[in-house]
């Protein structure tokens, strides 16, 4: 296998940590680098796309170290978004400063996209890790997969639900000020147990977990629906039985075997044929 295993993760991301830890332990393969939003802030880049639509990417990172596209073998994106240094929105040259971080995020996202078939993970127009899937599309796949979901629903502003019920959370879309109110829409989500000990992690055409053997055809079809083979189901009691509550599509990584199989998919990834333009 040639190419590097790349993890994009922020600081303290103890998952991508794990992983990293045993692509290294596995050896026999090309370098293993993480890098964070700041460490991609601070590269220098040079990002050319064709006549033809097709991308090159050229990245000088701070420790001197370059990438290319012929160099990278596999990523493992979880990346939050980039940083913006603290007060660079306010002064006169705010709009300025707000304009460059957001063609810095496209860029992002421009190389990620070129980079595919060997990208774990979904990849949002910022660059970030999720994608376009709100936590409640992730969960109306997953029952037109077939897996059994937790009641949920939404609403076009927080003002129109009111206080969160018993046993329910509300999730804002949109980062915006002003409180539970605010003119954002918002999905309603069952509560989240304080600690998951049923999950399903989805790797590849692997499925891990406890379930796998009565859920893994209808996981399979849920990866088809939401365009990744990588994401976490998260169960939970209820009178009729366990049913899915979350659908992660950056998962924690904080089991062995989840962490094991996911360093697996990465290896995998970057054994395949060449897709670098040469």
């Amino acid at each position: 296998m040639s190419g590097t295993l790349l993890l994009l993760a922020a600081p303290g991301d103890g998952g991508a940590a794990a992983v990293a830890r045993a692509l290294s332990a596995r050896g026999g393969h090309g370098a293993v680098l993480t890098l964070t939003p700041a460490d991609l802030a601070r590269a220098r880049w040079s990002h050319r796309v064709n006549g033809g639509g097709e991308a090159s990417t050229r990245i000088t990172l701070p420790t001197g170290r370059v990438l290319d596209d012929r160099t990278v073998g596999a990523v493992l994106h979880r990346l939050p978004g980039l940083p913006l240094a603290a007060g660079a929105d306010r002064g006169p040259r705010a709009k300025d400063v707000l304009y460059a971080h957001s063609e810095r995020q496209a860029l992002v996202a421009s190389w990620l996209l070129s980079l595919a078939p060997r990208v774990i993970g979904l990849i949002s127009a910022y660059g970030t890790a999720h994608g376009t899937v709100s936590r409640t599309t992730a969960l109306v796949h997953a029952e037109q997969c077939g897996l059994p979901v937790a009641r949920r629903g939404g609403a076009t502003r927080g003002g129109l639900v009111g206080r969160p019920a018993p046993g329910e959370r509300h999730v804002r879309r949109l980062a915006w000020p002003g409180g539970p109110g605010s003119p954002v829409p918002v999905d309603v989500l069952p509560e989240a147990p304080a600690a998951y000990h049923d999950t399903l992690l989805v790797a590849g055409d692997r499925v891990i977990g406890p379930r796998a053997d009565d859920y893994g055809e209808r996981c399979r079809r849920l990866a088809d629906a939401l365009g990744t083979r990588h994401f976490e189901l998260r169960f939970a009691p209820r009178d009729t039985g366990a049913v899915v509550t979350d659908v992660d599509l950056c998962p924690r990584l904080d089991d062995p075997p989840h962490v094991e199989a996911t360093a697996s998919l990465m290896v995998a990834l970057a054994e395949q044929p060449t897709r670098r333009p040469e």
